[in-house]
């Protein structure tokens, strides 16, 4: 499932079903451009793309990194303006841009799409710029799907998730999150 799916979920739960879809539609939107880049055989994107995983790696580790620490930082910021009566959610346009920039910062993404699409036997399809188009088309639904179905499922469990279990799941967020994160910092010093 990966950190954008913990992000998802976390965002579900403690923010609401249209918090967790945008942040679904923000890596939908990164896997179709990563799509877009193995449909259509963009050679010298994919050099850039192997050249730069170090950079790429360790960019989406800090990123990780600070939205682990947002995650902890904004349900104590939360419990204490319930406290007082307030209610606070995050931008929504922040939640899709967060994902967004994850999901492209993951250089295995254009990897996997370019070695599905061999194992498939779709690799004609950026002879065509139609027949690409639909394919990343296609890769955009089945990602969006993916998003809106794990968004609706976690909205399912939302009502009986009090505040103990709200705090244990941030918990556990941020320490998979943060898990991503080093992983990625320690694997961008081997590229």
């Amino acid at each position: 499932m990966g950190p954008v799916g913990v992000l998802c979920v976390q965002r579900t739960l403690s923010e609401g079903r249209l918090h967790g879809l945008l942040s679904g539609l923000g890596a939908a939107f990164g896997d179709a451009i990563y799509g877009a880049i193995a449909a259509f055989g963009i050679s010298a994107i994919q050099l850039w793309i192997a050249d730069h995983q170090a950079g790429l790696r360790t960019a989406g580790g800090v990123v990780l990194l600070l939205l682990a620490a947002k995650t902890i930082f904004m349900r104590a910021r939360r419990e204490s303006q319930a406290k007082i009566g307030q209610v606070h959610t995050e931008s929504l346009l922040q939640d899709f841009i967060s994902t967004f920039f994850l999901a492209i910062t993951n250089p295995i993404t254009v990897l996997t799409f370019a070695g599905l699409f061999v194992t498939l036997g779709v690799t004609e399809a950026g002879d065509s710029v139609d027949n690409a188009a639909l394919l990343v088309a296609g890769v955009f639904a089945g990602s969006a799907l993916w998003w809106f179905a794990l968004a609706f499922t976690a909205n399912l469990a939302r009502p009986y998730l009090d505040g103990g279990y709200q705090t244990l799941v941030t918990w556990i967020s941020a320490s998979i999150l943060t898990g991503f994160g080093l992983y990625a910092l320690i694997t961008a010093q081997f590229y």
